[in-house]
């Protein structure tokens, strides 16, 4: 196997040479990073299609309920609409729904495999409320409640589920794009169609970019891949839509990297996190710092992160500034997504891990399916 000399360290894979690593990935994720940019068109396709029943108009709030990569598309909903609608979308994560779910709420059960329990038993406390429901999923028993509620406050909005199948954070595109074009029908979020349409090729060209048969190089995912390489990634992005695309790069390292990550946001981390800094120096040759910003970002914001990068963060840890491409806020967020789930999976090779496997998360759900209720 190539031996290859990064700069965190040392790892046996050399990211240009595909026998290394192809071997790592037996389910195929980085296939499933590739197709991105047709999982995106096909989710719009489907988000076209869907007709929303006429008495999910108008609602008043919408919660999506979800968990892991299905409630991600939660976030980002969240994020991109907070500037642009009326309507507040907030996320809930747990088994159990906030009080003010009732009638005009738009209630959004989002599981990937259908079956998460969390997200089953929000669904069922919604409907007691009487929320106006729509389920997205593959299959699984969220499928089969929606089946068996349809109707006038209930619909089914199903999702394709691939062979070989898709991990949920794998399966972005179908979790987010689809819930676009529909809030874009109900009125919440306005402008939509348009931001897609800019987003599609420019995921398009940056897979072009950042696929595995562009050298180290010219590719600048792996290039930073390699940067983070030995280290433990601290990704700040500004407040809005990459504040939320920073805590996805976390995610996607903590899943697909199989190591340990943080993630903040500006300005609020002027505020707190930037006082730790100041003892910055102890972690010098273990923490890298990532900054996601895009152009949209408040000038007060752009300058607070020059200045804390400059004063406060170079002098501790060695600092990697991404900067979104595209004009409206839906391209930017998808694209900068794009980067980093690429990223976590070059890192994943160097890793020498399989960025498929879950283990520590089936092991937690096997024992949890072990312990009984507690009588009360």
């Amino acid at each position: 196997m190539a031996r290859k000399v990064d700069a965190g360290g040392e790892s046996r894979i050399d990211l240009d040479d595909r026998e290394a690593w192809a071997k790592l990935d037996p389910a195929g994720m980085m296939g499933f990073a590739a197709g991105y940019p047709d999982q995106v068109k096909e989710a719009a396709q489907i988000g076209r299609a869907f007709e929303p029943p006429k008495e999910f108009a108008n609602p008043r709030l919408v919660v999506l309920s979800g968990m892991g990569g299905s409630a991600v598309a939660g976030d980002f909903l969240a994020r991109l609409c907070e500037g642009r609608s009326s309507v507040p979308i907030l996320v809930n994560r747990g088994y159990e729904i906030p009080e003010y779910v009732g009638p005009d709420t738009l209630f959004i059960a989002s599981s990937h495999s259908g079956n998460t329990e969390e997200t089953l038993a929000a669904t069922g406390a919604a409907l007691k409320r009487e929320a106006r429901i729509l389920c997205i999923t593959t299959g699984g028993k969220l499928r089969e409640v929606a089946q068996e509620h349809k109707g006038r406050r209930m619909a089914l909005l199903e999702i394709p589920q691939t062979e070989p199948p898709m991990p949920p954070r794998a399966a972005l595109g179908y979790s987010l794009i689809p819930l676009v074009r529909v809030l874009e029908t109900l009125g919440v979020y306005p402008g939509a169609g348009r931001q897609l349409g800019e987003a599609i090729p420019l995921l398009e060209h940056l897979r072009d970019r950042l696929q595995p048969d562009i050298p180290t190089g010219d590719n600048a995912a792996k290039q930073l891949a390699r940067e983070l390489y030995g280290r433990l990634p601290w990704v700040q992005g500004t407040v809005g839509i990459m504040g939320a695309a920073a805590y996805r790069w976390r995610t996607q390292f903590n899943e697909n990297s199989k190591m340990l990550a943080y993630s903040s946001e500006y300005p609020e981390m002027s505020h707190n996190e930037v006082i730790g800094w100041e003892r910055g120096e102890r972690w010098r040759d273990i923490l890298s710092v990532i900054i996601l910003r895009c152009s949209g970002d408040h000038w007060r914001v752009r300058a607070r992160v020059d200045i804390t990068r400059s004063k406060f963060l170079k002098p501790k840890a060695p600092v990697h500034v991404v900067e979104a491409e595209g004009q409206s806020p839906l391209a930017q967020l998808l694209w900068t997504v794009y980067y980093g789930d690429m990223v976590s999976l070059y890192l994943a090779f160097l890793n020498e891990v399989d960025p498929a496997s879950i283990d520590s998360i089936n092991a937690l759900k096997s024992d949890l399916a072990k312990l009984q209720a507690p009588v009360e």
